[in-house]
């Protein structure tokens, strides 16, 4: 089949600017407002007909000339990132693995975003899901130098392929771009939401932002805001807009109108109430522990500079009781360890005791005396004979106007 296009018509189209960026707005999901872009290219010939990138890009694949579209772009939106002055917002550039096997990538990057004077940290770069499945260990390397040079990487597409939790895991990307496959159902399906929620879980736990691609409809917008997602990308919002149109959202666009959600409505996700239940409990208590009494094991879930105490993430339950012993004020020690230890533990749970409750004076690392609440609460697991328990530890300082 003959080719509708070929490289040096590709190559003049850049020289004559009929190859140009386009810009597609990422909104904060909560305020509704622009907080970054993906830059993307687009080919408008003089008569107005638009050459879709799929009818391009593939050209340059074959010819291994990618990356003089992908560097082209990355020189617009150094430029776009300048003329927005104080508005600045950070702008996303894809480019390819094949950037990987170029040893002065990074250097390269380094003098672009220099000759413009614009700090590298509004310039981002993304990378795809299947580049680094493609070349794992090779794209893994590159995106660290990347990232050691000061810029974001974002994984983009998310989902789209065949791809391993694992992957993310390994590369040290701070965004995960969610694909719009994710959202195929309009999020009406119970299967789809789950999933859905079950990738932002991921990514919350790995402390990644997130971006997802697609938003198209208001059901889609309202679920997506359950999963306390960071930014939008979509039509619903805006197309990819010449950059003309995008330097006047960014100065002049009011914030997009964003509907209130409630997180406990019957169409909203189970995630979110859970999440919500569990910032709660952070906020109240200073440390939170959940132990295997049995194995003699523990791993802290919530530590808050509780009483200056540097007790490990994780380690022996006698070992952590210990400190927490040291803490209390001499007069109460035996008590606590009495209560709290493992024996009495057992004891306790055998003779169906759904908690273990004491209030003690401890010591933070000035040497001044609080009030300390220690609650152990036994929990089952149908999976195991152990005994497990979740412990919260509480400093209950109140000022005389609590109490009535």
């Amino acid at each position: 089949m003959k080719k509708k296009y070929l490289l040096n018509d590709i190559v003049d189209a850049m020289e004559t600017g009929e190859l140009q960026a386009y810009y597609q707005p990422q909104y904060n999901a909560k305020k509704g407002v622009i907080g970054g872009a993906e830059a993307l290219v687009r080919w408008i010939k003089k008569d107005g007909t638009v050459v879709l990138p799929g009818e391009f890009i593939p050209v340059l694949e074959e010819a291994g000339q990618l990356s003089l579209v992908d560097w082209f772009v990355a020189e617009d939106a150094c430029k776009t990132i300048k003329e927005l002055s104080d508005k600045a917002i950070r702008i996303s550039v894809n480019f390819g693995r094949e950037h990987a096997k170029d040893d002065q990538f990074v250097d390269k990057l380094d003098k672009l975003v220099q000759s413009y004077g614009i700090d590298k940290n509004f310039f981002g770069v993304e990378i795809t899901e299947s580049d680094v499945v493609a070349d794992k260990k090779e794209v893994i390397e590159w995106v660290c130098k990347i990232e050691a040079a000061g810029y974001m990487v974002s994984i983009d597409d998310f989902g789209s392929g065949m791809s391993s939790l694992s992957f993310v895991k390994d590369v040290p990307a701070r965004v995960l771009k969610i694909d719009r496959s994710f959202l195929n159902d309009n999020c009406l399906t119970e299967k789809g939401r789950i999933t859905l929620e079950s990738v932002f879980y991921f990514a919350h736990r790995l402390k990644l932002l997130t971006v997802v691609e697609g938003v198209e409809t208001q059901e889609q917008l309202q679920y997506i805001n359950t999963c306390d997602c960071d930014y939008i990308q979509g039509f619903l919002f805006s197309k990819p807009v010449p950059k003309s149109e995008f330097l006047w959202m960014c100065r002049e666009e009011a914030p997009v109108e964003i509907e209130a959600i409630d997180p406990f409505d019957s169409q909203s996700a189970v995630f979110e109430q859970v999440r919500v239940m569990i910032e709660s409990v952070y906020k109240k208590f200073q440390l939170v522990k959940f132990a295997n009494i049995s194995k003699n094991s523990y791993t802290l879930m919530r530590r808050d500079n509780f009483l200056g105490t540097e007790i490990p993430e994780t380690g022996t339950y006698d070992d952590c009781l210990k400190q927490i012993v040291d803490k209390t004020v001499p007069e109460s020690r035996e008590e606590v360890e009495n209560a709290f230890n493992r024996k009495s533990l057992l004891d306790a749970y055998a003779a169906g005791k759904k908690k273990v409750l004491r209030i003690a004076k401890q010591f933070d690392e000035n040497g001044e005396i609080h009030r300390v609440g220690i609650e152990d609460y036994f929990m089952e697991n149908e999976g195991s004979k152990d005994v497990f328990i979740v412990s919260f530890l509480q400093i209950l300082d109140f000022d005389d106007s609590t109490y009535v």
